[in-house]
């Protein structure tokens, strides 16, 4: 009977040390699965800041086109005589600046260009740029089909698009946000 129960706890203490730990394969395996975890973790958190970004960018841009809107509202006789409409930044600023002097509603359309072309550019002052501006900005007033259309252009990926088909058509076009005036004054 001695020998069985010999053989027995031989057996019981061979399964016991088996059982103990884990053996370096299944350390390894554990491992790759963690890693790639943590590796789709983190694909996934920088998919989210650009989807920030992006947002962050649209809603400026909506901001800035609707900061133009009002301007524009505000003195309709010079939109209806094209004074707004333009497509290049202006190159200096307006003279008188109408911020703190006097102007005649010529002179206030050609400063709120000026001004709202300064702010998609981030200028604060001609000498400095304010952080936080739309990446390589511009504005355009136009007219289309007697309408009057605000659009606000940006490299959003930093890609150095160029191209000003809106809405975007290709990748080399920059991203467009459009606002919608209708017509103003004489609507058919």
């Amino acid at each position: 009977m001695s020998g069985r129960v010999n053989n027995l706890r031989t057996a019981l203490c061979a399964r016991r040390a088996h059982a103990r730990g884990f053996t370096l394969l299944e350390v390894m395996i554990s491992l790759m699965v963690l890693a790639i975890g943590v590796m789709g973790v983190i694909g996934l958190q920088t998919s989210t800041y650009k989807q920030l970004q992006t947002s962050q960018n649209l809603s400026k841009a909506a901001m800035l086109a609707s900061g133009m809107a009002d301007r524009m509202l505000a003195n309709e006789a010079q939109v209806i005589g094209g004074a707004y409409t333009h497509k290049t930044s202006p190159t200096s600023m307006p003279n008188p600046n109408c911020a703190s002097a006097a102007c005649t509603p010529i002179q206030l359309a050609a400063y709120d260009v000026w001004a709202w072309q300064a702010e998609l550019l981030g200028i604060e002052n001609i000498d400095e740029k304010v952080p936080g501006s739309l990446p390589k900005a511009s504005g355009a007033v136009e007219v289309v089909a007697g309408e009057y259309i605000v659009r606000v252009r940006w490299d959003d990926d930093l890609s150095g698009s160029t191209g000003e088909n809106c809405p975007v058509e290709d990748p080399v076009d920059l991203d467009c946000y459009t606002l919608n005036l209708g017509c103003l004054g004489a609507c058919p």
